[in-house]
């Protein structure tokens, strides 16, 4: 076997494609890279803002929610209260219309019995005159 003697075109080649890398390196790929870098970096900067402001956006919609729940509480509290004065207010007015109504009957009755009564008397003497006028009648 027969060993190669390398060249000095070998030797060229190598050190033409390092050089080639090198240069290529330091115009082209480390632009390249740096602008990745910087891109990937923006995206998660953006990304963490996001998240951040939508951290801080639930945090205010829940306090929102927490202030509109106790409002609402609030307002079904006052809405009770004055649901139980109104029933209050109205039993108090029917309990004191079934009052008068009761002492209208009853001074009604009282003044019917009187009536009643006066009615008697007066027919009781009518009677006794009739009687007394068919006795001197007969008696005639």
């Amino acid at each position: 076997m027969e060993l190669v003697q390398p060249d000095l075109s070998v030797a060229v080649v190598i050190l033409l494609v390092l050089s080639l890398y090198f240069i290529l390196k330091r115009s082209f790929f480390n632009p390249i890279n740096k602008i990745l870098k910087d891109r990937d970096a923006a995206i998660h900067g953006v990304q963490r803002k996001a998240n951040e402001k939508l951290g801080e956006f639930e945090e205010k919609s829940r306090i929102y929610q927490d202030h509109l729940n106790a409002a609402r509480l609030e307002i079904y509290r006052k809405q009770e209260t004055l649901r139980s004065e109104a029933l209050k207010q109205r039993s108090d007015i029917l309990a004191k219309g079934r009052q008068e109504a009761q002492g209208l009957v009853q001074s009604t009755r009282d003044e019917l019995q009187n009536q009643v009564a006066s009615a008697r008397k007066d027919l009781e003497s009518d009677l006794t005159n009739i009687a007394d006028g068919i006795v001197k009648a007969i008696l005639r």
